[in-house]
This record gives C-alpha cells, sequence and structure tokens, in this order.
C-alpha cells in the first residue's frame, strides 16, 4: 500500500487539499510528521468529501517505517550528487509494484526535505517542470504522482526493509575487505547501493541470489 507522508506541513489549507487529492485517486493512508498545523476547519473545507482521511491520518514524530520511502523535490542535481540524483513520475509508474509498504515522502512548502531526511530515502522522485520556477504548490506535486501511481501493474512483492538491511550489511562487509583511497569514496559506493536496491524492488527470490553471492565473498 502506498502512504502519503508529509513532512512538518505549515498549511491546514494544503493538508485538506492533498487529501482531496489522495481521494480523487483512491489513495487512503495520510501520515502527517511533525506537523506545524492543525487539522481545522480550513483543512476540511478543503477537503470536500475526504475527510474521512483527515479523520484517519495518522501523525508521527519522526519518519515512520516503510518498506521503502520515495522523497520528492524540485531540486536536482548532477549524477555525481546521489543523493540528489532522481527519476521522473512516468518512470518511477514502471518500476512501482502494487504491494508492499511504500511511502510517497512530500517537504516542506518553504524548503522541502532536508539532505539527512533524503538519506533516509530510497530514492527521489523529481516532476519536470521549467526551470524558471521548478517549485510547485503542495497538493499540486502530489496530484500529478497520485495520477501517475493511480494504476500500478507490477504485481511483485518486493523484498522488506529487514531484508534490504541484511542485504546492505553484507554489502558493507564484502568492502570492509576492499581497499578504498578515501572514506568518501566507500561512502559513495554505500549510497551507489543503497540507491540500486532501492530503485529496483527487487524480489525475495533476487535479492536472497544477490545475498548468496555476497556471501561468498567473505
Amino acid at each position: 500500500m502506498i502512504s502519503i507522508i508529509l513532512i512538518e506541513p505549515q498549511f491546514p489549507g494544503n493538508i485538506g487539499a492533498v487529501a482531496r487529492s489522495m481521494k480523487n485517486f483512491n489513495f487512503e493512508q495520510l501520515i502527517l510528521v511533525n506537523p506545524k498545523c492543525k487539522i481545522n476547519e480550513e483543512a476540511r473545507n478543503r477537503a470536500k468529501h475526504a475527510n474521512d482521511i483527515l479523520d484517519n491520518a495518522v501523525v508521527e514524530d519522526n519518519f515512520p517505517k516503510m518498506d521503502y520511502l520515495i522523497g520528492t523535490s524540485c531540486k536536482v542535481a548532477r549524477d555525481y550528487n546521489i543523493p540528489r540524483n532522481s527519476i521522473t513520475p512516468k518512470e518511477l509508474k514502471k518500476i512501482l509494484p502494487k504491494k508492499g509498504g511504500i511511502g510517497l515522502v512530500f517537504g516542506r512548502e518553504s524548503d522541502g526535505l532536508t539532505n539527512d531526511e533524503l538519506d533516509k530515502c530510497d530514492f527521489l522522485v523529481t516532476i519536470p517542470t521549467t526551470n524558471k520556477y521548478a517549485s510547485m504548490n503542495l497538493s499540486h506535486a502530489v496530484n500529478i504522482l497520485l495520477y501517475e501511481l493511480s494504476d500500478l501493474k507490477n504485481d511483485i512483492t518486493p523484498i522488506s526493509e529487514i531484508e534490504k538491511k541484511q542485504l546492505m550489511k553484507m554489502i558493507n562487509k564484502s568492502m570492509d575487505k576492499m581497499n578504498f583511497t578515501t572514506e568518501e569514496k566507500k561512502h559513495t559506493q554505500n549510497l551507489v547501493w543503497k540507491k540500486i536496491i532501492g530503485k529496483s524492488f527487487m524480489s525475495k527470490r533476487e535479492a536472497y541470489a544477490l545475498m548468496g553471492f555476497f556471501k561468498k565473498l567473505f
């Protein structure tokens, strides 16, 4: 199931508009992380017939535990900046499975997601807007992404967060035996593997085959 996660939302109207977009495309789970406002009359008026989503919204102090976290941002970078290396919503639709605990993470209205928050995400999605004005209204961005993801076809069960952590543990153990000229280069390898595993949505069979490969390197 795909959950919509808003990080420190600042305006009640935006929360209501996001709920309305979710209702339009049949998404149900809304998670508010450390919200800076309350779900008030303004939020409910903007939500219209999606007040049930607001009623069932979950409030968290920190990032919720998910099998996959997909960050969103209008800030992109060249290939060397791995955390900011993004894909488009259309590309996301091609790889995103229908199953598994998946969180679509949207940052603050003022300045989006921090680099530390991006590090918690498996990878990043960016809506290809014009360079003249790249930043979109929060609910508009949610609308576009949910439209793209409303009819997913990939019927695989991806590996869980626990299995991803185990795979990364084995990869890091292998890297500990390798010679890197700097710790930065070793950290870069870690980031590359994390993003590859996140973007691939590999099946359990694929994951355990890869674990077996790395086990032979020990």
